[in-house]
């Protein structure tokens, strides 16, 4: 912590800051699993099933690879094993936004409540 965040614990109230540490930093799981709720949560729900569904699709693509003798089959399973791979990652890579997204709208809307506490009582 630094300065200013130091004087506004100070400024607070023992209610305050009660309420506020509900908005203190949550586990990995917690915050991964609270993308699935709000305005996005059907839509990343959707996401996740289809980041497993392409996560079979490549290992079944992978596996049929390696048991082909075919050097065109193995070449064409290959290459659905990759892009199933990737489509997996470019989904993993949107939850991680997700994710970052919650935990600054979440440190954004903390900070505008302790200014609009702290300014409340400066006006009193």
């Amino acid at each position: 912590m630094n300065k200013l965040d130091t004087a506004i614990r100070q400024a607070l109230s023992a209610e305050d800051a009660a309420f506020l540490a509900k908005f203190e930093d949550q586990s990995p799981l917690h915050e991964a699993l609270d993308t699935f709720s709000g305005k996005w949560g059907a839509m990343n729900m959707f996401a996740a099933i289809i980041t497993f569904a392409m996560f079979g699709a490549g290992a079944y693509c992978a596996w049929n690879a390696i048991n082909t003798a075919d050097v065109r089959e193995t070449v064409l399973w290959s290459a659905g094993a990759l892009f199933g791979m990737l489509a997996v990652a470019m989904l993993k890579m949107y939850f991680w936004m997700e994710i970052n997204k919650n935990v600054t709208l979440r440190e954004v809307k903390r900070l505008e409540l302790q200014v609009a506490r702290l300014a409340s009582r400066e006006s009193v």
